[in-house]
């Protein structure tokens, strides 16, 4: 076949998906916010759909729109779509009912929102942005929409990427993280190294007095030394479990395990989502500042460039009465799906203390967001919340990020959620998406 005749069938498969959208666009469901702005239902395929918000009046914002979405529940009415379509902006929200046992599964249905953004009238530009989990989604779909399968399908994967369907991926033209995760690194960073079978071994329990932790207090403060012997203890559990996943996806892959395609796996001690045996959860000491001085937006309006301290209390405490809960403290999942969600290597030198994280192989895994962070190079900006556990791993992910143009924000009390955790913080909401607006609207940057 001719690269002319390549160039021709693609860009008709382009106009087709866009017409197909187009035609499936459904009865707006009209002016909502003060007439501010309207939305629109989308369907973009089978398992996938999506709200777009439009401006009633379009002004100089309406020319960048942004694609939304996360791996897990439903973003139509998420704090950043709303508070960006208030602004001017045109969003799609995006929505996932399918099986998520790979990331890649989201590329598709990203890569045709941001082709049908482009076919609004008025459209310049598109981003990309993603909250919490939403964050290591979006660094690997930017990464592998710039660089190709190459960039989630190395040697140097636990599991690799499968390449079909990730080529010529739709490119952003920029990328927003609010309050990221680390990805992979997040979920194993919950593995219990005091699980023993069904028992618990006591002198690795975070959850025991004698090791730090205050049942009164529900906080902790966890000697040195009893903080090395845990990151060490779940250096050996993490490198056990990631051992017997991928020697029961060779076992899959020879036709000789329980079922053809994937099977049950369960693992006790490794909590989900913001459940698991972390020491940063009831201990405000670890992870408490930022390595470098970075932009603060304080609740007086001024935006020093600061050591930036977290100003979080303990969490987690519930986790101490549920770590026989099947659905909390440990995984229901599948050998596949933890192997892409969750496992990330890591050497004997793993620890997290104050201001950093070492010893982590961020590039064993396809999902670990510093490490497709360093193939990002379009616009990037981290914005983060000094409320919550995040500010040292968004500062990890931006010291990763490939990008020239790249800004990290931290947000004075503001919540993993963006309201105040305390009211002398004022409105946290409004001053990080002023500060997301006005980071777009830099003269010369889109």
């Amino acid at each position: 076949m001719s690269n002319k005749l390549k160039l021709t069938l693609a860009a008709a498969l382009l106009v087709c998906a866009c017409t197909v959208l187009a035609q499936q666009r459904q009865v707006p469901t009209g002016p909502v916010a003060g007439d501010k702005f309207r939305t629109e239902y989308i369907r973009i395929d089978n398992s996938d759909d999506g709200l777009l918000y439009e401006p009633v009046t379009p002004g100089q914002n309406a020319r960048i729109a942004i694609v939304l979405s996360h791996p897990d529940g439903n973003v139509f009415n998420a704090e950043p779509v709303v508070e960006m379509a208030k602004r001017g902006y045109r969003v799609l929200a995006v929505n996932h009912h399918g099986d998520s046992a790979d990331v890649t599964v989201f590329a598709q249905p990203l890569s045709r929102a941001i082709l049908y953004l482009r076919t609004l009238s008025g459209i310049q530009k598109v981003l990309i942005m993603g909250h919490s989990g939403g964050g290591h989604m979006i660094a690997w779909y930017q990464n592998v929409a710039e660089h190709g399968p190459s960039a989630c399908n190395g040697p140097e994967k636990i599991y690799p990427c499968d390449g079909r369907q990730l080529n010529d991926l739709a490119k952003p033209d920029g990328i927003i993280f609010l309050d990221s995760t680390l990805g992979a690194f997040h979920e194993m960073s919950s593995v219990d190294p005091a699980v023993d079978g069904e028992k618990r071994i006591p002198s690795l329990d975070m959850f025991s007095a004698a090791n730090g932790y205050d049942p009164v207090a529900k906080r902790a403060k966890y000697p040195a030394d009893f903080a090395k012997r845990f990151y060490a203890a779940q250096t050996a559990r993490n490198a056990k479990i990631v051992e017997d996943s991928v020697a029961r996806l060779n076992a899959l892959k020879q036709g000789k395990g329980e079922f053809s395609d994937d099977e049950p796996l369960v693992i006790r001690g490794l909590g989900g989502e913001a459940a698991g045996a972390r020491l940063y959860q009831p201990d405000p000491s670890f992870v408490a500042h930022t390595k470098a001085p970075h932009t603060l937006l304080k609740a007086d309006g001024t935006q020093p460039e600061v050591i930036v301290p977290s100003v979080r209390g303990p969490v987690g405490q519930q986790f101490a009465a549920q770590l026989d809960a099947l659905t909390v403290m440990s995984q229901d999942t599948t050998v596949r799906k933890f192997l892409v969600h969750s496992a990330i290597r890591i050497s004997g030198e793993y620890a997290i203390t104050a201001d950093d994280i070492v010893g982590v192989d961020w590039k064993s895994a396809m999902n670990s967001t510093p490490s497709n962070a360093e193939g990002i190079t379009v616009p990037a900006l981290i914005v983060s919340n000094t409320c919550h556990y995040l500010i040292v791993p968004d500062e990890i992910i931006y010291n990763h990020l490939g990008s020239r143009d790249k800004t990290l924000a931290y947000n004075e009390g503001a919540t993993h959620g963006f309201t105040p955790c305390k009211p002398e913080y004022g409105d946290t909401v409004k001053r990080a998406f002023d500060f997301v607006d006005n980071w777009l609207e830099k003269p010369g940057r889109f």
